[in-house]
């Protein structure tokens, strides 16, 4: 299976992360769950931000690029602290010059 996801300069990147417990069931992380978003030129456009909660373990972020965002492929994770236990979801997308 071969997933891509791509966006245009000037669009917004919507990320959502679900968060599970050890039985498999959406949960809510009792301390914190934060977004880091990491540009193709190695800076880190968002380090550490909160996440939005949307429902039981079901969190969002929204992110605007510019006519001036770096193209080609971001790197991002999603950190879900629960007490002193840390968990981390990778992902990626790929950033295209606008029209």
């Amino acid at each position: 299976m071969e997933v891509v996801v791509k966006f245009i300069q000037n669009a917004t990147v919507w990320v959502r992360a679900y968060i599970y417990d050890s039985d498999g069931n959406l949960a809510n992380p009792t301390t914190s769950t934060k977004l880091t978003l990491t540009d193709p030129d190695g800076t880190k456009q968002v380090d550490g931000e909160a996440m939005t909660p949307n429902d039981t373990g079901i969190y969002s972020y929204y992110y605007n690029t510019d006519s001036d965002s770096a193209v080609g492929w971001w790197s991002g994770e999603v950190w879900a602290t629960d007490g002193t236990k840390k968990s981390v979801g990778s992902f990626s997308f790929e950033l295209k010059a606008g029209l």
